[in-house]
């Protein structure tokens, strides 16, 4: 039989009921509502850590990007620094290539100087030689200018002299012509 208002009231009824629902509905009732408020909770617990962790995905996509960066530009670093080092190895061939070219001309260099002394002291010797023929060839010189200036001394005595005798030449000449004249006017006159 159903229950009705009507014969809620009446001695039959196991159970009087007070205007509705009974006690374990109101206990389902209250066993959904603390479910639901679980499951809302637990919801926004779970929203809260995908939203932490969306939050640490993108930072980590972030920093992913920037180690991309760093690891791009570390790779790049390292390319430059493989290529230096290519130009520092191929740098250093070439100047030890230069340094074993220069010290082969070095060693040419060092047997020209030696050839070169060799040449100078001979050439020394006779600069030497040179130097004493010249001494001799000046001191002959001198001797020559003074023997000239002697001379030229003697030449201008003998032209003086001359030039006396010579006066003294005229004079007696002139003394003879006129001593000739004379004794032709003597001789004539007798």
């Amino acid at each position: 039989m159903a229950t009705t208002p009507e014969n809620a009231m009446t001695p039959t009824s196991k159970k009087p009921e007070r205007g509705g629902t009974s006690a374990w509905i109101w206990l389902l009732v209250l066993v959904l509502f603390l479910g639901a408020t679980y499951a809302g909770y637990m919801a926004v617990d779970k929203h809260a850590e995908v939203f932490d962790k969306e939050l640490e995905r993108q930072a980590l996509a972030r920093d992913k990007g920037q180690l991309e960066e760093r690891i791009g530009s570390l790779r790049k670093a390292a390319e430059d620094a493989e290529a230096a080092k290519a130009e520092a190895e191929t740098a250093l061939k070439q100047a030890r290539a230069d340094a074993e070219t220069a010290n082969k001309q070095i060693s040419d260099l060092q047997g020209e100087i030696a050839a070169l002394k060799d040449k100078i002291k001979g050439l020394e010797g006779e600069a030497d030689a040179a130097d004493k023929r010249a001494g001799e060839a000046e001191k002959r010189a001198d001797d020559a200018v003074q023997a000239k200036e002697k001379l030229a001394t003697e030449v201008e005595d003998l032209k003086s002299r001359l030039s006396e005798i010579q006066s003294k030449l005229n004079s007696a000449l002139s003394d003879l012509t006129s001593a000739q004249e004379q004794s032709k006017t003597d001789g004539a006159a007798q």
